[in-house]
């Protein structure tokens, strides 16, 4: 199709604000419901039935990550970033320290090393001891009712007995939801690299405005001994083809997922296929719950090198499997409005699989044009207030909640589920 390019007016700029959206007003209550953060209009328009808009993707080219699929190599590695923002001081490890010996909690067993890893209360090295899982109690009515009608369309599912209204999350989150997290624990994507370094960051779990006005989430979930990383890598494409499948993940908040470029049905349905490349490179529209509202976006999945993190690294890491991808205009998927990284690395203490995620909303935002050029909208979109009116802390926490409930859900059912599929049974 024709495109003609003309210069840029306020008048652009203010379209491009009305256009970036990623998720709506928030509820001001936690997943207790004693009270959270002050509600404030972010990111995404309300949406009913939408019709899937066409997005044309690259090819992905081949490679050795598993099942032979391109996930970027060292050599697509940017250079390695040189600021320690979340690496813990000195004056901070003595702390930590000093408050294990008032709560006679015993030291972790990983490395001490103030640039690699620490022993803060949200590290799993003190959670083992008391960490335990907590029921959901809050739902805002607008999940309430989608719960209602979800549970209508799987009932006659033959995965029926996976879909869980009653969830939970782990305590330590609880303890991360009460407030945002301090500055020290923010991750700019560019040092996405850092999640390569053995051991925990000092904030594993939390949430956060940021000055431009965007928003940022840690998020640490825990999946057991039994799934593996080749389930993970089934369960990204599976998902996709009923919206059925994708409620089963979080059953009060996710409405439907489209297969909007990228893979044909008849390439997801083959078995012969690997899993990876049932996604990677494809696009899916996602209508779910943040909060209250009910929001939509385009969820582009990218190679993890783009954020500098290549496959063979991430292996020599611990990781066994990496889902990444752009988060994009649920209308203008040329809009992308953020970013997302998951990354599930097995602890060999316990044998156990945790996935680390890490969100950037409002990051980096621009307009893809033709030709391959695209339009920086994060100058414009700061100076005129849209991050702060649309992201901010309440994205931020309300996402945080959003994904330990999810991936917690996702963690207590995913290794039967697979077992089923893997016997021909789905």
């Amino acid at each position: 199709m024709g495109w003609s390019c003309r210069p840029l007016t306020l008048d652009h700029i203010q379209m491009a604000s009305r256009r970036f959206p990623l998720v709506g007003t928030m509820s001001s209550t936690g997943t207790n419901g004693s009270g959270g953060v002050k509600p404030s209009p972010i990111l995404t328009a309300t949406v009913a039935k939408p019709m899937t808009p066409k997005v044309v993707e690259p090819e992905m080219p081949l490679g050795t990550g598993p099942d032979g699929i391109r996930l970027g190599s060292a050599s697509d590695e940017p250079a390695a970033p040189t600021d320690a923002t979340t690496n813990t001081d000195a004056t901070t490890k003595e702390k930590q320290e000093q408050e294990q010996k008032e709560t006679n909690a015993p030291t972790g067993s990983r490395s001490s090393d103030a640039t690699t890893t620490t022993a803060a209360a949200a590290t799993p090295a003190k959670g083992r001891q008391s960490v335990q899982l907590v029921p959901l109690t809050y739902y805002p009515l607008e999940t309430q009712a989608t719960l209602n009608r979800n549970l209508r369309r799987v009932l006659s599912k033959p995965y029926a007995k996976y879909f869980h209204p009653a969830l939970h999350i782990y305590s330590d989150a609880t303890e991360a939801i009460r407030s945002p997290m301090p500055r020290s624990g923010y991750l700019p994507l560019k040092q996405a690299t850092k999640l390569l370094n053995h051991g925990h960051h000092e904030h594993e779990n939390g949430w956060m405005g940021l000055e431009d006005g965007g928003a940022y989430v840690a998020s640490r979930t825990r999946f057991g001994r039994e799934t593996t990383g080749d389930m993970v890598r089934w369960w990204f494409w599976w998902h996709s083809l009923e919206s059925e499948r994708y409620a089963l993940w979080f059953p009060h908040c996710h409405v439907r997922v489209v297969v909007a470029s990228g893979a044909e049905r008849g390439l997801l349905e083959d078995r012969t296929v690997p899993h990876v490349r049932k996604w990677l490179g494809v696009t899916h529209r996602v209508t779910e719950h943040i909060g209250a509202k009910e929001v939509s976006v385009h969820l582009r999945f990218v190679d993890p090198a783009q954020y500098g993190l290549p496959w063979d690294k991430l292996q020599g890491a611990g990781y066994e499997a990496a889902v990444c991808a752009e988060v994009r205009d649920g209308w203008e998927p040329r809009l992308k409005i953020g970013d997302f990284v998951h990354l599930w690395r097995r602890d060999p203490a316990t044998d156990e699989l945790e996935l680390r995620s890490r969100y950037w909303f409002g990051n980096e935002v621009s307009l893809d044009l033709p030709g391959g050029f695209k339009l920086p909208l994060d100058l414009p979109a700061r100076l005129l207030g849209i991050k702060k009116m649309r992201a901010g802390p309440s994205l931020a926490y309300e996402h945080f909640i959003h994904d330990q409930t999810e991936f917690t859900n996702l963690a207590s059912f995913l290794p039967e589920l697979y077992a089923e599929w893997n016997a021909g049974k789905l």
